[in-house]
């Protein structure tokens, strides 16, 4: 599964929390897949290696996607990370000669989650290869134009594309996912400071475990790790009600652009129903 943002908004951070609350009975790997460099290493004060550079310059002489265990780092709950380097022609570096490789991440047994950063034109090389993708954002109107156009530009991608909204905002979830024909799987709060702990002390530790932040991800971590792709409640309420315009909506006939610039009309923000709790909000 592959996590990425339009805008810088913290996906290192959701896929870092993700890696830490992961069902204990499952294997996860975290790589850090950024062609703008990583940061986990850095916050946790490891080595540079092992890490992606040392798994590229092994994999020159096989690729082999077993090999990559050997260069990850273990968060203290003990989830794998394969780190990235904190620079980005290193990052890019490793990632292009990574390419057979991480394109058989799927044969390990791990669920695997790849932090692929900003989505510009060097990082949808990994994002391309997920079989589910989520979009990182926030709840506000900028965040939400920037998501609806690209969504817009890609067109007809035959991989649905969900959303995680992170921090608060002024729209509430049903009112995003309705304009942007895209899923809220659950919407997290912005908490650097539990994240930072995250390398230096298991999520189910005692001063973690009631965080927000912690709950919330680790919820949809549970959903993730299901399989869960759920449904839009509310779209689907009213595709059965018979209304027209929810079809109009769901067909794809309206470009996801317009439908923004008609979901946030000049009359003002719908009221925020985001003040539940992580749990709530993350269902």
């Amino acid at each position: 599964m592959a996590l990425g943002s339009v805008r810088s908004c913290g996906v290192t951070t959701l896929a870092l929390g993700l890696a830490a609350t992961w069902p204990s009975d499952r294997r996860v790997l975290l790589v850090e897949a950024d062609p703008a460099g990583g940061t986990v290493a850095a916050s946790a004060g490891w080595a540079p290696e092992p890490g992606l550079v040392s798994l590229a310059a092994a994999a020159r002489r096989g690729g082999d996607p077993t090999m990559l265990r050997k260069h990850c780092q273990h968060l203290p709950g003990g989830a794998a990370v394969l780190a990235g380097p904190a620079l980005a022609d290193q990052a890019q570096s490793a990632l292009g000669m990574l390419g057979p490789v991480l394109a058989r991440l799927g044969e390990l047994d791990a669920d695997v989650l790849l932090d692929c950063g900003r989505l510009d034109s060097t990082g949808l090389v990994t994002w391309e290869e997920a079989g589910r993708r989520v979009l990182v954002g926030r709840p506000r109107l900028p965040d939400l134009q920037a998501l609806a156009t690209w969504l817009d530009a890609r067109g007809s991608d035959p991989v649905h594309v969900e959303l995680v909204m992170v921090g608060d905002g002024p729209y509430p979830d049903g009112e995003i996912a309705q304009t942007l024909g895209s899923e809220v799987l659950a919407r997290v709060p912005w908490d650097p400071r539990t994240t930072d702990a995250l390398v230096t002390v298991p999520a189910s530790a005692r001063e973690l475990r009631l965080a927000p932040f912690v709950r919330a991800v680790r919820t949809l971590a549970d959903r993730l790790a299901e399989g869960d792709a759920g449904v839009i409640p509310h779209l689907a309420a009213d595709a059965e009600a018979g209304k027209p315009e929810a079809a109009a909506e769901t067909s794809g006939t309206v470009s996801v652009r317009n439908r923004v610039w008609r979901g946030w009309r000049a009359t003002g923000p719908s009221p925020s129903h985001n003040g539940s709790k992580p749990e709530e909000v993350a269902r």
